[in-house]
């Protein structure tokens, strides 16, 4: 999943909203003196992108694309899922998407947030550009979502136009993949509600894997 649904998802849960995104930015285990809070949210954005990783319906999406754009197919689908969140969001959350945004980014912003290994400069730029330019709002279009893709493509070692990949999309597809994200969206809710549970459980523990 992508930002957008992360952060709604963090508010699914009541967990932190830049723990569930820092699951981008944090490779490997997840240091003991981190932030209780901030190590949950990573936990819960890993398990949330292997649920939506094996999901059929998130595979099913990447079967869409035809070579070369399948390989990126996973990035394309969880970039499509945050487009449809927004379209859809009022089917998901009674707060309005500009406030719930509003309310994000001043979190985001607002948060002191350092370790000396991970986050050296506190909240990572990617994250703060985000939030200071309000990139999850031009979701809501599909120029926006094409602009948003490119940005992606741009940054890939072999940069590549991943807008273009929208232009291989029949009417169909598009449909079908968007009726696919409403089935699966309620699963991954369900999902994470549960999930949470489990977490606090193991870090209560001591079982911190």
């Amino acid at each position: 999943m992508n930002f957008l649904a992360h952060l709604h998802l963090a508010q699914v849960s009541n967990t932190s909203p830049a723990g569930n995104l820092l699951g981008d930015f944090v490779k490997g285990p997840v240091p003991s003196d981190l932030a209780p809070a901030l190590a949950t949210g990573i936990r819960l954005h890993r398990r949330v992108d292997a649920f939506t990783d094996a999901h059929h319906e998130h595979r099913a999406a990447v079967r869409c694309f035809e070579p070369p754009w399948r390989r990126f197919g996973g990035v394309l689908v969880d970039m499509f899922y945050d487009h449809w969140l927004t379209l859809h969001w009022d089917g998901f959350n009674t707060q309005s998407l500009d406030a719930f945004l509003r309310e994000n980014y001043a979190v985001l912003l607002a948060g002191e947030l350092h370790h000396p290994a991970l986050l050296p400069d506190g909240l990572p730029l990617p994250l703060r550009r985000m939030a200071e330019q309000d990139w999850l709002s031009t979701y809501r279009s599909v120029p926006g979502l094409r602009r948003a893709l490119d940005g992606i493509g741009r940054r890939l070692r072999r940069p590549l136009e991943l807008g273009a990949s929208l232009d291989t999309l029949s009417e169909g597809q598009w449909a079908e993949m968007e009726a696919g994200f409403l089935r699966f969206y309620p699963d991954l809710i369900e999902f994470v509600r549960a999930e949470v549970v489990t977490i606090i459980s193991c870090n209560a523990r001591g079982d911190l894997s």
